[in-house]
């Protein structure tokens, strides 16, 4: 069993939970779609633990503007950004904690945007834009079908998404299926492309606050979870870090 996360967005409280009930599910590999910086307030952490744990991880938008520059993010997002940049950045100095953060830089600026698996495609945003294009429901509802087909046309059977925060399904059909739609169970048929949202660990925004995580079976079965944990402490490490109080109510209101 394979347990896919994306957008943890430095929430190491939501990261370590997933983590715990994915194992008690008895995932034995993991995959991280990106965005492992950016918003919350303990971005080492984060990476540290999914550089040790995942066996595949990829480059999201977020990481991509640690590296090069947060060009048109948020002055929240670029705000938080620069101050993980300053966290994280290889410094001269002590050469223990240089050396540490100069792996740990490496392995982000290292991330390949995407992963091709046999027929699966793993990606943060989209198959044609692998760090920055936005598919979302509201693609699906407005009949941008050209937009859906010329993704869907870089998929071989299925692909896994992250980016939007919302967890759901866009198939060859012009559907989106929300987990509920599904009874939060989702069994692939063979030939029949889908692009699978994963949802987000760290920054849920489907008005439930929980983090979101899948689990793909031998068989294709993917299995959305969601998982409760300390809302109140991540909270309150925000505010230790200085984050603006509108990220901690987004957080709480999982939008």
């Amino acid at each position: 069993m394979i347990a896919i996360i994306s957008d943890i967005h430095g929430n190491y409280d939501a990261l370590s939970a997933v983590l715990e009930e994915a194992e008690a599910l008895r995932a034995d590999r993991f995959i991280c779609l990106g965005d492992l910086v950016g918003y919350g307030p303990e971005p080492v952490r984060c990476v540290d633990e999914v550089r040790g744990r995942c066996e595949l991880t990829l480059c999201g938008n977020h990481d991509f503007a640690l590296i090069y520059g947060a060009n048109n993010f948020s002055p929240l997002a670029q705000d938080t950004l620069e101050r993980h940049r300053s966290d994280m950045m290889p410094r001269p100095g002590d050469p223990v904690a240089y050396e540490e953060r100069r792996q740990r830089w490496e392995f982000i600026k290292g991330l390949p945007y995407r992963h091709v698996r046999r027929d699966r495609l793993f990606v943060h945003a989209a198959p044609r834009n692998p760090i920055m294009e936005y598919l979302r429901k509201v693609d699906v509802i407005l009949g941008m079908d050209e937009k859906v087909s010329e993704n869907l046309r870089q998929v071989d059977w299925l692909c896994f998404i992250g980016h939007t925060h919302q967890p759901g399904i866009i198939t060859r059909s012009m559907e989106f299926l929300s987990p509920d739609d599904v009874h939060g169970v989702y069994q692939p048929r063979p030939h029949e492309k889908a692009i699978i949202n994963v949802g987000s660990v760290g920054q849920p925004r489907d008005g439930d606050w929980r983090a979101c995580f899948v689990t793909v079976e031998e068989d294709a079965t993917v299995r959305y979870h969601r998982v409760a944990y300390d809302l109140e402490a991540a909270s309150r490490k925000l505010a230790a870090a200085g984050t603006d109080e509108a990220m901690a109510e987004r957080l709480r209101r999982g939008r």
